[in-house]
């Protein structure tokens, strides 16, 4: 259900940029202004979403009672339909944020400063930083409803894990230079090579080493590792940054949870990155283990199959 309300959400997402556009090219006959222009849109897309979702929310409220067979299963619905409910909220906030920054720079433009060559490129890049965190929002959940569905196929083959890490340290080297981390790989990393999808082990790399950086102290460190044992592949991914509480710990994995609302927000990024790394790894079927202590550090650690 929840990938069906997923769905549905980024047709809507879509729909009411469609309707945006022809509302736009229309706007000289009809003699909008901007706050007319943005209510309807906003307007567009709340009642097309909430058509959408209800249809389908009452379609399979109707399959699921239809097959009620013991009172466990109506806790498991009033379960699954909190879970929907806390979910639906977390999408809403998350793409609320950028969606109003994209409005207000407009609104902005077309008030004069447009024309103001002082303020207008500022203006654009901020409007096209926000357009880009909602495709990032948009392409993350699509990566995540298609994990949880099984849609999504994994591309499995023999690969050198090493070369990949060289390769995954080397994209992040303007970003380290900024706070002067030193991201490196252990010099006693083992030269394996795998059996897995390689393009999903660099999407879950790249998240974890991303994941460091961001929380991760000025002058601090990072250092990626990884040891054969047997069949077996463990990699670490260890930075001394400010680390996590003990309690904390236990719900790193689940979409949307920030230890840190306020800061995590600051730091960017969409709330989904290691939700989609528990899923990548389980999809391999493997495991990933989280060490940390506060104002230490944190290691993340998964497994992958060794091949000769």
């Amino acid at each position: 259900m929840i990938n069906i309300l997923l769905r549905s959400i980024i047709t809507s997402l879509f729909i009411a940029l469609l309707f945006a556009l022809v509302l736009f090219f229309l706007n000289s006959y009809l003699d909008l202004n901007s706050l007319q222009y943005y209510f309807l849109i906003s307007l567009f897309f709340c009642i097309f979403l909430s058509i959408n979702s209800a249809y389908l929310y009452f379609i399979k409220i109707h399959r699921e009672k239809s097959n009620f067979k013991s009172f466990n299963e109506i806790e498991l619905l009033k379960s699954a339909a909190k879970y929907r409910r806390e979910f639906l909220g977390n999408v809403s906030h998350e793409l609320k944020t950028p969606l109003f920054n994209i409005q207000g720079y407009i609104e902005t433009l077309l008030s004069g400063a447009l024309y103001d060559k002082s303020v207008n490129k500022k203006y654009l890049k901020r409007t096209i930083k926000s357009v880009d965190r909602l495709i990032y929002i948009v392409q993350d959940l699509e990566t995540i409803s298609n994990l949880e569905s099984d849609e999504l196929s994994l591309n499995f083959n023999k690969w050198n894990l090493k070369n990949l890490i060289n390769e995954i340290v080397d994209q992040f080297e303007i970003k380290v230079k900024d706070k002067n981390i030193n991201l490196f790989q252990d010099k006693k990393t083992t030269n394996c090579n795998v059996y897995a999808d390689k393009e999903r082990i660099a999407q879950v790399l790249y998240n974890l080493i991303s994941n460091s950086i961001k929380y991760g102290r000025k002058n601090g460190e990072i250092k990626i590792s990884c040891h054969q044992s047997d069949n077996i592949c463990l990699v670490s991914v260890k930075d001394n940054g400010i680390g996590i509480s003990e309690k904390n710990i236990s719900r790193l994995f689940e979409r949307f949870y920030r230890v840190d609302k306020s800061r995590s927000r600051e730091q960017g990024g969409t709330g989904l990155g290691l939700a989609i790394v528990k899923h990548i790894i389980e999809a391999h079927q493997q495991n990933i283990k989280i060490k940390s202590t506060l104002n230490r550090g944190t290691e993340f650690t998964f497994s992958l199959e060794c091949v000769k």
